[in-house]
């Protein structure tokens, strides 16, 4: 089995081609051939047939061709060569079956010969190396990715062609080369290892002056083309001329090697396949410079992923390859006249002492790379001052650079960043490096090392030694060392390698501005870090702040998270770098230092919440007239938060928690307890829908807020977050909790002498009340509270706690009563333009029509309503609103519409969660299947609803429900269920003193 690609992509089996299809096929299996044993996701392949304009069903299209290729091949009598894998594809290929392998393998062996002087050995192999070549590399594939492995191909070959050349010639052989040589030239005239070589053939053919006008020529080109003299070799071969040197005739001795100076890349080295690539294609590229920098924090593998890169490079670059350790991260960097006079000892070991400046040891160092192919790694480089006087000045030569800062001052040079590992290249390393079996038998403890590593190659590597360490150890074991957070650095350590010293380094290189900037951010201990919150933590202004955190994203010691929904520049320090930041916050900064900055970051959280919330009407009541924590920042913020409040929000909400959590845990009770306290009246209880599932966060948040207030005796504080909690049982409509909550906060409000919280607390006393049907009880606590308020003179607060005693009076047949209190509240809704308040006042009056059979204005006032909830985007009352309507219609008889409302109503109270609401829907579909006779589907939603109310623990609604169930029992003949249910429900009107009371016993 032969898979060729030095040509058109071929497959031979037993003597014969295998039939592979069309162009696409052939670079499908292309691109699985060239990385054969490694799996190639999807998207790669995608690339490799498409290019950057797949169409939209490449995936599809991939399949078959995987499925055509896989047919073709067991035609052959071939194995099976294409391997599924859950996120790709691998080509499954036995050793040297691909005649780019053996190309490769000929070719080392053709230099190791000529390297030890038997240059007849080393021209056998280079000749059987190229005869391998059937026609340009990869013929026929377009403009993918695979395009850069073609070029680095047809470089090797013309590298390859030149080493062969050499060696024939150093055995003697002149006149059968010449014409091969002139051709050569002629297409490749910069070349100088060729036109040396032509030089040699023609002098020793006898055609001196042939000889000397090649050279002439070339000097021609070399200074037209490129603005540089011939260099120092090519220089040298015409001074011999000249002078009519014996050496030329003979065989030459051979010179000193090429420099190999590569250290081993590690032999674990894994996954990077897209850096690999990048960084491939960039050094093939031909008749140019390529200066590549690997870029990355401390331990994600630049050096590995460098000495990778480079010795599958070496190829193309025959004239050698340095390697130099800059030293950047260390006390005493490497100075660029130091290394340039390590450099120039090496390239030119007859030289005298090197030049004295650094310009003349750059003008020197250049001059012997002209015309020359050499590959440099410059590791682990300070800064682009450091680097570039160690750049070659002409094509040719490339090089490599590592920096754990982003050079981007080098002109001209590719950058790739250099990140963390994902999840299945991660795992593969752990695997590696602690041994497959051990990791395949816990999968679930190994993917918590990986993610308690952050992927960080260097955090792995050591995960994995330490396991390999220690048989003893289960990987469940190191998981759990890692679990600790406090003690994670100090795991992550094996003998000379720990991952603390590596971002130490980087640290210690700072400025001070930064570095503290670093501790307040790993103090912070975020998961998103925008600008004005490094502002806040390091009291500094928003654009000396900006340009700090630069500073730490120039030295990898912070990402780039990118702009938030309000177009602010986000950051994120990976999760290692994080704890290192916090150890040294706690190390180097006060007690006091660390307070300071996170009540300034809190306070400015509790200020942009507080503009949300003056910005906004709403329905309920503010528990906090002022906040004292609260920190202004930029105007200009505030205005883009109010732009799109629900989605800054929406970002903010993992980070508020978490500062929530933080102040709490370093006893910051105040701001603690205000920012909780604003958050429940916006993100959390303003709308439920701001957050997914906002009622996480809102327990949370409270409880930690909640056990800071007890610890530090701060009774008010207690008293607003027991309040609260008591909103947030209502919310979940768990009424009965609700209720104690509050019960506990009033009497804490009513000792601390806090009149305003009293009266919060008597108002959402007196709702929860409502809800179970505790109707004179409710009264009892919104009557104390409409004094109260009155007092305070809040409108807005008086027409919510009007809006409550309106509905609680029309539970109780006072309609008089009940009409009088909703349109003050609606008076005092519109007045306080609050358009929530308005639509949900108008439902409620909406309500009363219908109670009183006015339907006309029931339909209309619920429209109203309906239309309101559509425009502020509040999709619980819009359903709610949308529940009325299709009352009034099932009233009169306009069934078809009111089923469509209602199945609309409960998906949407089922996807907000809302119990309360479902057991309503479920009732009202109940009635409406029972007004057209549909019994059975009657019985079932209205026993479903039945179920919710005892739920909850909403009496008069479960009697309400009840007694729609004893009509359909009335109607199955079962009279004397019916019966007893009705007794039942009558029996709670009277005892919770609904209006059903007396208006069922007057027509039953």
């Amino acid at each position: 089995m032969e898979f060729r690609v030095l040509g058109p992509m071929e497959v031979w089996h037993g003597g014969r081609q295998v039939p592979l299809g069309g162009a696409k096929p052939r670079a499908l299996l292309t691109a699985l051939v060239l990385d054969a044993g490694h799996v190639l996701p999807v998207d790669r392949l995608i690339e490799a047939v498409w290019g950057e304009a797949p169409p939209p069903t490449a995936r599809a299209v991939l399949q078959t061709y995987v499925a055509a290729l896989r047919r073709a091949f067991d035609r052959a009598g071939l194995p099976a060569v294409i391997v599924s894998h859950r996120v790709g594809y691998l080509a499954e290929v036995p050793a040297e079956a691909v005649d780019r392998d053996v190309f490769e393998r000929l070719a080392a062996e053709g230099r190791l010969h000529a390297r030890d002087g038997r240059p007849a050995e080393a021209a056998v192999r280079f000749r059987a190396a190229l005869a391998l070549w059937q026609g340009a590399a990869l013929g026929g594939i377009g403009d993918s990715f695979l395009r850069a492995e073609a070029l680095r191909l047809e470089e090797l070959r013309q590298a390859v062609i030149e080493e062969r050349i050499s060696a024939e010639l150093a055995t003697g052989r002149a006149e059968d080369l010449v014409d091969e040589l002139t051709e050569l030239v002629a297409l490749h005239p910069v070349r100088e290892r060729l036109r040396r070589d032509l030089m040699i053939t023609l002098y020793r053919s006898g055609r001196q002056a042939d000889a000397l006008a090649a050279f002439g020529e070339g000097r021609r080109v070399l200074i037209e083309e490129l603005g540089i003299e011939p260099g120092p070799e090519l220089r040298r071969t015409h001074e011999a001329i000249l002078r009519s040197d014996p050496a030329l005739l003979g065989v030459a001795e051979p010179g000193p090697p090429p420099p190999r100076q590569l250290p081993s890349a590690p032999p674990d080295f894994t996954g990077r396949e897209e850096e690999i690539a990048t960084l491939r294609a960039g050094l093939a590229q031909a008749g140019s410079t390529p200066v590549q920098v690997i870029s990355g924090a401390g331990g994600t593998g630049k050096t590995s992923l460098a000495l990778k890169v480079a010795h599958m490079a070496a190829g193309l670059y025959p004239d050698g390859q340095l390697y130099v350790e800059l030293r950047g991260t260390a006390d005493a960097q490497a100075s660029p006249e130091e290394i340039l006079g390590r450099l120039l000892r090496q390239l030119d070991p007859a030289a005298t002492t090197p030049p004295a400046t650094l310009e003349e040891r750059a003008s020197r160092f250049r001059t012997l790379l002209a015309g020359r192919r050499k590959l440099l790694v410059l590791d682990d480089a300070a800064s682009e001052a450091q680097v570039r006087p160690l750049l070659p000045g002409t094509p040719g030569c490339a090089v490599i650079v590592t920096s754990r800062n982003r050079l981007s001052g080098l002109a001209g040079a590719a950058f790739v960043d250099l990140g963390v590992l994902p999840r299945d290249a991660a795992m593969t390393l752990l695997a590696r490096i602690a041994g497959r079996d051990r990791i395949s038998a816990d999968q679930e403890a190994a993917q918590q090392i990986v993610r308690r590593c952050g992927g960080l190659p260097l955090a792995l590597r050591i995960a994995g030694a330490r396991l390999a360490a220690r048989r003893q150890w289960t990987i469940e074991m190191l998981a759990g060392r890692l679990g600790d957070e406090r003690r994670r650095l100090d795991e992550l350590a094996v003998g000379d390698q720990e991952v603390r010293a590596s971002i130490g380094l980087s640290y210690r290189a700072l400025t001070p501005a930064a570095r503290t900037m670093l501790r307040r951010l790993g103090l912070l201990g975020l998961p998103s870090l925008p600008v004005w919150v490094a502002a806040a933590a390091t009291d500094r202004p928003l654009e000396e702040a900006e340009r700090v955190l630069e500073q730490l994203v120039n030295a990898s010691l912070l990402d780039v998270d990118g702009a938030d929904s309000i177009g602010w520049m986000g950051y994120r320090p990976h999760d290692l770098i994080s704890l290192y930041a916090r150890e040294r916050a706690e190390e180097e900064d006060t007690p006091a230092e660390r307070a300071a900055t996170v009540e300034r970051v809190l306070g400015a959280w509790l200020w942009l919440v507080q503009q949300i919330n003056d910005a906004v009407p709403t329905t309920g009541m503010a528990m906090r007239a002022t906040y004292r924590t609260a920190r202004p920042l930029d105007p200009e913020l505030a205005r883009a938060v109010l732009a799109d409040r629900h989605a800054w929000l929406r970002e903010q909400e993992t980070s508020l928690v978490v500062a929530i959590d933080l102040a709490a845990a370093m006893d910051l009770d105040e701001v603690a307890v205000e920012l909780a306290c604003a958050l429940s009246g916006t993100a959390f209880g303003g709308s439920q829908y701001v957050f997914d599932n906002p009622f996480t966060g809102w327990h949370r948040t409270h409880e930690a807020a909640l056990a800071v207030a007890r610890r530090r005796d701060n009774s008010l504080g207690e008293a607003i977050l027991l309040a609260g909690l008591g909103q947030l049982r209502y919310e979940q409509d768990l009424f009965a909790e609700s209720r104690d909550y509050l019960s506990q906060s009033l009497s804490m409000f009513r000792a601390a002498g806090d009149a305003r919280g009293e009266a919060v607390t008597l108002t959402a006393l007196g709702a929860a009340c409502r809800e179970q049907g505790y109707l004179p009880e409710a009264m009892h606590f919104l009557d104390r509270a409409e004094k109260m308020w009155t007092d305070l003179s809040d409108d807005t607060a008086m027409a919510n706690v009007q809006r409550l005693m309106g509905t609680v009076l029309l539970e109780r047949g006072e309609y008089d009563r009940s009409w009088a209190a909703l349109t003050c509240a609606l008076r005092l809704y519109r007045e306080g333009g609050s358009r929530r308040g308005e639509g949900m006042t108008l439902r409620n009056i909406a309500l009363f029509h219908r109670a009183r059979g006015e339907l006309d204005e029931a339909e209309r006032t619920a429209g109203e309503a309906l239309v309101i909830f559509g425009a502020i985007g509040d999709q619980l009352m819009e359903a709610y609103a949308l529940r009325v309507l299709a009352k009034v219609w099932l009233r009169r008889g306009r069934f078809e519409e009111a089923r469509r409302a209602l199945d609309e109503t409960l998906a949407t109270v089922r996807k907000l969660r809302d119990r309360f609401g479902e057991a309503c829907t479920l009732r009202v579909i109940g009635e409406c299947h029972l007004a057209e006779g549909r019994l059975y589907q009657a019985r079932s939603h209205l026993e479903e609803s039945l179920a919710g109310w005892e739920e909850i623990g909403s009496m008069v609604f479960r009697a309400r429900t009840l007694h729609d169930l004893a009509r359909v029992h009335d109607a199955f003949g079962d009279t004397a269920a019916g019966a007893a249910m009705r007794a039942e429900a009558m029996e709670t009107f009277r005892s919770h003193g609904a209006r059903e009371h007396a208006e069922l016993a007057a027509t039953e």
